[in-house]
């Protein structure tokens, strides 16, 4: 064996070793034992992170032995690859020592990152609801927390769903972000009204990931209240929801989109312009010949460009090439 992994090592023969290893199950958890229970030293330790690198090709038996022995390294390196290989492997039968490393708040981050991302593939339904209060826990670090929303998207039940809708009052900015994402990356209908509620939040990019949720949930409810949102808020705030929504081509959306066209802020004319050349909407027609005696240039030649495509006039009578 430690001809094998030692300074011979060849990671070209690694499909060979592998095999050699699952043939003589019984005397290579002998030298796992003994491998894993010496003191840390540069032989010792390039040992550990080869037979980690051939776990992949072990036997159930032996990754279970491998991962359990590594995720208790006093090498730092090997127990994050230890954790890693886990992950990969979906090994649930260490779940409890893996629970205990998520929980050490004094542990190395990268090592709890991996915590969160083994319990929450492995057996979500139950370590979820420790996911969700680290989510929520104000007193974590704030990237391990991002984490746990990140997992959170892949549970998608109504308990995540309400843990992230109530992240979208937090404190802190980028969790609020981290939030907004994962509920629109999910695209629950559970969750319009807590996205409706984030459209006011403070935070520009907290308002984009709402928007993007509820437009892409093919939700009447949604459409419609981010029409009503349109029709309120700010100029600036139109403008980048028009340019936001634009492609949707939901009647809920031109619609609203259309009514801008009408605004006496310039630059949402010209948004509201250049989007019914974008997505074509009929009944904007009229408003769109009254804008070609608009004041602003770039609202005439947008209001030109979105006629033609609706088949309203000639190119030669806008100064346009046919």
């Amino acid at each position: 064996m430690l001809r094998l992994l030692g300074d011979d090592y060849d990671p070209t023969k690694r499909h060979e070793i592998a095999e050699y290893m699952n043939m003589h199950t019984e005397a290579f958890e002998e030298f796992l034992t003994e491998v894993f229970s010496k003191k840390k030293s540069d032989t010792t330790s390039n040992i550990r992170y080869r037979i980690i690198d051939l776990i992949d090709l072990l036997n159930d038996r032996l990754v279970t032995m491998v991962v359990e022995l590594a995720i208790v390294d006093q090498d730092p390196k090997v127990r994050l690859q230890g954790l890693q290989a886990g992950y990969r492997t979906r090994v649930d039968s260490l779940n409890d020592q893996v629970l205990q490393i998520l929980n050490d708040r004094d542990g190395e981050f990268q090592a709890r990152k991996w915590a969160v991302h083994i319990l929450a593939s492995t057996d979500s339904k139950r370590y979820g609801r420790v996911l969700r209060h680290m989510a929520r826990d104000s007193s974590e670090d704030v990237n391990l927390r991002k984490e746990a929303v990140y997992v959170l998207t892949k549970i998608e039940d109504s308990e995540s769903i309400g843990a992230l809708c109530a992240l979208l009052g937090d404190s802190e900015v980028a969790i609020r972000q981290s939030g907004a994402w994962a509920l629109s990356t999910i695209g629950s209908p559970d969750s319009v009204n807590c996205l409706l509620a984030a459209l006011e939040d403070d935070d520009e990019l907290v308002r984009d990931w709402a928007i993007r949720g509820l437009r892409d949930m093919n939700d009447s409810h949604a459409l419609q209240g981010l029409a009503d949102v349109m029709r309120s808020t700010v100029p600036d705030e139109q403008v980048r929801m028009i340019r936001l929504l634009v492609e949707k081509r939901s009647e809920i959306i031109l619609r609203a989109i259309a009514e801008r066209l009408t605004s006496s802020e310039i630059d949402v004319r010209r948004s509201a312009a250049w989007a019914m050349g974008v997505s074509p909407y009929p009944p904007a027609a009229a408003s769109l010949q009254t804008l070609l005696n608009d004041p602003d240039e770039q609202v005439r030649d947008y209001a030109k460009k979105a006629l033609l495509i609706l088949g309203r006039g000639d190119p030669t009578e806008f100064g346009l090439s046919p």
